[in-house]
């Protein structure tokens, strides 16, 4: 069978395992399977052997829910591959956000000290980094698997960001931008989650606490104590923003939001004088 019937039957699996977009999965793994160009794939690019044999084994874990990144082992974000594997979350489209607003920011205050809180596959800080040359970069997480993941990433795209193990921004003594994507799912909605996420996808990195600010409003509190960086632009969950705006003027900041592309404000932005 050629690799465009073989993703026909694949997607069928998938899509009797519930994935709504099957046929779109089917043929990423099809082709990352083979290691074939998606050109070669609309070709007619014969699968045999043991391009067959690992598609076989990364279809059965898919339809157990593994995240489609976790078994090809990389996602793309802001044009580059990262490394993702279990113990990382999975970078999202939405996320880029924080980097556009980095990048505006350094557009107009160019050698900007960046600070990246909570830093995962390192997607963020690394893109800012690769976009940026000459910025000093620095990238905190408290977990280990994410550390090395950023580091990895780094190593592809951006060799000089610091990475440092640590709570929150604990351990960076000065910035002038600091940027995060914290955990803000409350706890008691995780569960309820597609299984990719609630199941797969590392526990720390989704749990914002009984109503999923805990980390935000310690990391605000931070900065305005602190740190007194000249801009915090935080990524929220549907219908947070107002609250988090609300938690930076309490402390003297100004706050504005930003959308994303489905109108839903995602960053926060906090600017203290």
């Amino acid at each position: 069978m050629n690799a465009r019937e073989v993703a026909g039957a694949a997607a069928r699996r998938l899509e009797a395992a519930g994935l709504e977009d099957a046929r779109f999965e089917a043929e990423v793994l099809v082709r990352e399977a083979a290691g074939i160009s998606r050109a070669a794939y609309f070709a007619g690019a014969v699968l045999e052997g043991e391009a067959r044999r690992r598609l076989e084994a990364w279809l059965e874990r898919r339809e157990r829910r593994e995240p489609l990144a976790y078994i090809t082992g990389w996602r793309e974000f802001y044009g580059r591959r990262f490394a993702i594997g279990q113990g990382v979350l999975i970078p999202r489209p939405e996320t880029e956000l924080l980097v556009e607003v980095a990048l505006r920011e350094l557009s107009a205050t160019p050698g900007s000290a960046v600070v990246e809180v909570g830093t995962g596959s390192g997607a963020i800080a690394v893109s800012i980094a690769a976009e940026a040359p000459g910025t000093p970069v620095t990238a905190t997480d408290i977990s280990r698997e994410a550390l090395r993941f950023a580091a990895l990433n780094a190593a592809a795209h951006a060799p000089w960001v610091h990475f440092v193990r640590g709570d929150l921004a604990a351990p960076v003594r000065r910035a002038d931008v600091v940027l995060a994507n914290l955990p803000y799912i409350p706890s008691p909605e995780i569960e309820a989650l597609e299984p990719e996420v609630s199941r797969w996808e590392p526990r720390v990195a989704l749990d914002g606490g009984p109503d999923g600010l805990a980390l935000i409003r310690a990391l605000v509190a931070d900065c305005a104590g602190r740190l007194r960086p000249r801009l915090l632009a935080l990524e929220v969950g549907f219908g947070q923003a107002e609250a988090v705006a609300t938690l930076g003027q309490a402390t003297g900041a100004q706050a504005t939001c930003i959308p994303d592309l489905a109108g839903i404000d995602r960053v926060v932005c906090l600017r203290w004088e």
